[in-house]
């Protein structure tokens, strides 16, 4: 729309009138008023090609003069005057004309600034008001005017942190909601909820789409952070936040996502959006489209999208959010790649990691195969890649830890989560310690788990920071070689000698020292793992040479 050939090929009168006298604006409205109240209908029809070129001017004009605002809000009201007379089916001609007039403008509204979205808040939301009194004549219309108020609401956002989304009327694409609740205040989301809520309760929606599932990701958000968001905003605001996203997660839940089948297509494209930020909505909505019709399209996206992590270290949200209708809707391999391009998105951009840890814990709650939990559960600690995602991951692990089943997985993921955040340790060594409390509950094939567990995080504290915390296991080394001394019992005695063997290699502790501590009670150990063990043990030796007479003493006593 070329705006300049427009407005000075010729000049419009009351443009020339404006730009000279701006301070006679109110006369201009009265004299357009007095038109467009003509009882004559082919004559106001008429009217509307003559003031068109001005209208293009005064609504789009790029400088778009605040000045000029209040005539231009006076004369929209002027121009949507069609509430007088009988209702008819279909709208006059007059009204037609200048609705499509009015529509075609909304692409070019200037929203470069606070007020100017604010005026063209106002301006979407009379038109959209007055295409509703013949919404089925305005069908096609309505669609369009949906995606540019989601845009606009886009903006807003973007421009003061505040929205117009009590202007929002009519059905928006859940995937435009999602992109837009990871983004608003929490002061903001009350609208959006309820219009998602309207969107997925009947009679809006009959059936409940598989694409309900892409509003998981911001819904488990909102629930998990309203204890710590409480503390921000006023208790009341939080309070209604949460038990409207509890309501749509109900509803979420009750999607069989397997037996729906019917799919929700957009019933436009707009060619003018009004922002860029339509580019994103819609591409993300056709990928998404693209994973209920073509099989292989989710295994391809995932594939593409973990080899270009590495290189990015900002990871857009439309990225995680459709990582998590992923993870939310899969199983079986599909699943598993999602797992593990989650661990990837986590190096690459650690800020989206809450979003997902979420949807992680949600997943754990639904029926799956035994190798998907274990997979689901080894994603946890390995998304903690920065101290921010670290109190989400302890919270979740500590919730894991509450179920007596679940103690010794709990801390091989704490031994995992502290390999990448040595500041878990003292809770790492507080599982460790709660592991050494008895239990006349626990069932022997828990308590041989727990051990194992025990024994083998032992290990990995040693191997991997013995300087740091090495020290600190050596009662703990002790402990379990003097438990574990029936047959049967080799595996954790095993697991800490190893343990020990990484203490004496980077010289921690003295190879001799450790010797004669140990030596009452496995110098006649004959369990073949533990033998084995030792003698990996022994085999430090030479490498630990020093030329002294205790040296040559302890390594002809070793031979022996």
């Amino acid at each position: 729309m070329n705006l300049t050939n427009i407005v000075q090929n010729p000049p419009h009168p009351y443009i020339v009138v404006l730009e000279n006298r701006p301070d006679s604006w109110p006369l201009l409205l009265q004299q357009i008023s007095a038109i467009f109240q003509q009882p004559s209908e082919r004559l106001r029809a008429s009217v509307v090609l003559v003031v068109a070129p001005f209208l293009n001017y005064l609504y789009c004009e790029p400088l778009c003069l605040r000045e000029n605002s209040e005539l231009r809000l006076s004369l929209l009201k002027v121009l949507l005057q069609f509430r007088c007379g009988e209702e008819k089916e279909e709208p006059s001609l007059v009204e037609q004309q200048v609705l499509r007039l009015l529509f075609n403008l909304v692409p070019h509204l200037q929203i470069n600034n606070l007020a100017q979205v604010t005026e063209a808040a106002i301006f979407l939301r009379e038109l959209s008001l007055t295409f509703l009194r013949h919404a089925s004549f305005w069908k096609s219309e309505l669609s369009q005017l949906s995606l540019q108020l989601l845009c606009v609401c886009e903006v807003s956002l973007n421009i003061a942190g505040e929205g117009i989304l009590n202007a929002i009327l009519l059905l928006f694409m859940l995937v435009g909601l999602s992109l837009l609740l990871l983004q608003t205040p929490m002061c903001q989301q009350a609208p959006i909820l309820n219009l998602a809520l309207k969107i997925l309760s009947p009679p809006c929606m009959q059936e409940l789409p598989t694409e309900a599932l892409i509003l998981l990701m911001p819904l488990l958000q909102i629930v998990s952070s309203a204890v710590v968001m409480d503390c921000i905003y006023d208790s009341e605001v939080t309070a209604d936040n949460h038990n409207l996203a509890v309501k749509i997660l109900d509803l979420i839940r009750s999607l069989d996502v397997k037996e729906c089948t019917r799919r929700q297509k957009p019933c436009c494209e707009l060619v003018f959006p009004i922002t860029g930020w339509y580019i994103t909505l819609f591409g993300t909505w056709r990928i998404l489209d693209g994973f209920n019709t073509d099989i292989e399209a989710v295994s391809d996206w995932l594939a593409s999208i973990k080899s270009m992590l590495p290189l990015n270290d900002k990871v857009p949200e439309y990225i995680t959010l459709l990582l998590s209708y992923i993870i939310a809707k899969e199983d079986g391999e599909c699943l598993h790649r999602a797992l593990e391009t989650t661990t990837e998105l986590a190096n690459a951009d650690s800020s989206q990691v809450p979003h997902l840890i979420s949807v992680l814990m949600f997943k754990l709650g639904q029926p799956l195969q035994a190798t998907l939990y274990q997979a689901i559960l080894y994603t946890l600690p390995s998304l903690g890649t920065h101290k921010v995602c670290v109190a989400q991951i302890l919270r979740a692990l500590q919730m894991l830890w509450s179920t007596a089943k679940l103690k010794a997985i709990s801390l091989r993921l704490m031994t995992i989560l502290w390999e990448k955040q040595d500041r878990v340790y003292p809770e790492l060594q507080k599982f460790m310690a709660l592991l050494d409390v008895p239990s006349m509950s626990l069932a022997k094939e828990d308590q041989w788990e727990q051990m194992i567990a025990k024994a083998a995080c032992i290990r990995d504290i040693c191997k991997k920071r013995s300087y740091q915390h090495g020290a600190d296991m050596l009662a703990a080394i002790s402990k379990v070689l003097n438990e574990c001394t029936r047959a049967d019992q080799a595996t954790p005695a095993v697991l800490v000698l190893q343990g020990l063997h990484a203490l004496c290699q980077t010289e921690v502790v003295d190879i001799r020292s450790t010797w004669y501590a140990l030596s009452p009670k496995l110098c006649c150990d004959t369990r073949p793992l533990v033998v084995k063990a030792l003698t990996e043990l022994f085999a430090l030796v030479p490498a630990l040479n020093v030329k002294s007479v205790e040296y040559e003493v302890g390594s002809n006593s070793y031979q022996r």
